[in-house]
């Protein structure tokens, strides 16, 4: 995996999803499957992740058997098993399944062993890196020559073979065969220069294909991120100018609302102003034509008065009971035309002062028209002692202090 350990692993997932994935479509066999299944098998066991490894142990356990290889994939899944033993310090156990591996391995056909003899390379070596922990060096010495001896005819373990190498060469090291130490680092540097260098011309194209397609993904990638961080600018852009528009055509429509509120509220005061004008002009001609009539009717009274003292003759009775009672409906008439001329003024005034009674609300009535407290006299037939009386009862109804005008108060309803 040449030290990148990631990429790999998420490569041998993705490809063990798609073996599945073909397996289903009948574009791939069980034994592809499995196959991918002891490449997660060696990848786990590479970074020691227990869990993930005895899952897939169990997996290719499970599919070995069902095409009818599991004798031979059990040797190479013991030797995984022994991983797990040996990370538990199951030492004990894990050297009992690496040591069945070897035998099953002996106890093939000769065409079979020849097969997979190369794997006692890795085995033995096993077993001496146990021994080693357990600071048995003779054994560990005797088992990593017996993994130096094991033939490997078509190299398939020589990068394993180095780091062999590499730990023997520790182990001389301190038992302080240093002489021995040095040939076997040296053997190790030799595979690494000449398999695991890149500055090695035969090995640039090997190693580093890999990178350049990494490049090319990456570079892909940051052009994929630029055209996503463009298209998120523009769609700021655009929601921003969408917000904008939204803003400036919520204040045009407020906008528009105040200038039509205000305009009808202008209007409303205009007509409400050419009313009350209206009004105020046929209140001035009720007062003057009442004042017209109250002066006819004194005429009226007197002339009434004086028939009664010189004639008192039977035309004469008649004249004065007609004159008495054209006397007695100018009240009506006058009050009449008043509430056709100022509609809801009575209800109004009851509305804000509710304790009024009859008497009040005329009296209220001929202040309104700025009755003079004689004519009123006259007009409610009246003292003008009982005018008096009749005003100052209303300001207490109203509730009114000293300093507020009675005739405001009442024209402002």
């Amino acid at each position: 995996m040449f030290k990148q350990d990631d990429d790999a692993g998420f490569n041998f997932k993705k490809a063990h999803k798609l073996y599945k994935i073909a397996l289903k479509n009948g574009t791939s066999s069980t034994l592809d499957v499995l196959k991918s299944y002891y490449n997660l098998i060696m990848y786990h066991q590479r970074i020691v992740d227990e869990v993930s490894l005895e899952k897939y142990i169990d997996s290719c356990s499970t599919l070995s058997k069902q095409i009818g290889t599991f004798h031979i994939h059990q040797i190479y899944l013991d030797e995984k098993r022994a991983s797990i033993e040996e990370w538990q310090t199951n030492y004990h156990t894990a050297l009992g399944l690496l040591q069945n591996s070897i035998f099953k391995i002996e106890d093939l056909k000769p065409e079979a062993y020849n097969t997979h003899k190369n794997f006692l390379t890795i085995l033995y070596a096993r077993i001496a890196s146990i021994y080693q922990k357990q600071k048995n060096y003779e054994l560990a010495i005797q088992y990593f020559e017996k993994s130096f001896g094991a033939t490997d005819y078509l190299n398939e373990v020589t990068f394993y073979r180095s780091f062999i190498n590499s730990q023997y060469a520790e182990l001389m090291f301190n038992r302080g065969n240093y002489k021995k130490a040095y040939e076997k680092l040296n053997e190790a540097s030799i595979i690494n220069d000449q398999y695991l260098n890149p500055r090695n011309d035969d090995n640039a194209g090997f190693l580093t294909v890999r990178n350049q397609y990494k490049e090319q993904i990456d570079k892909k990638n940051a052009q994929i991120n630029r055209q996503n961080a463009e298209l998120a600018e523009r769609t700021q852009e655009a929601l921003r100018f969408r917000i904008l528009l939204f803003v400036v055509i919520f204040i045009c429509i407020i906008i528009v609302l105040i200038i039509r509120s205000r305009m009808k509220h202008l209007k409303h005061q205009k007509i409400e102003k050419g009313s009350q004008e209206l009004i105020d002009v046929k209140n001035k001609e009720l007062t003057t034509n009442t004042l017209q009539l109250i002066e006819k009717d004194e005429i009226i009274k007197k002339l009434s008065s004086y028939i009664k003292k010189n004639d008192i003759g039977t035309s004469s009775k008649s004249l004065i009971k007609s004159i008495e009672n054209q006397s007695e409906s100018l009240w009506d008439a006058f009050n009449k035309r008043f509430v056709s001329q100022n509609i809801g003024f009575y209800e109004r005034l009851q509305e804000k002062v509710p304790n009024l009674s009859a008497a009040d609300l005329k009296v209220c009535a001929l202040i309104k028209l700025n009755f003079t407290g004689k004519e009123m006299s006259y007009l409610l037939g009246i003292s003008l002692g009982s005018v008096h009386v009749a005003r100052h009862r209303l300001r207490k109804k109203m509730k009114l202090e000293r300093d507020k005008n009675l005739t405001n108060f009442i024209n402002s309803i």
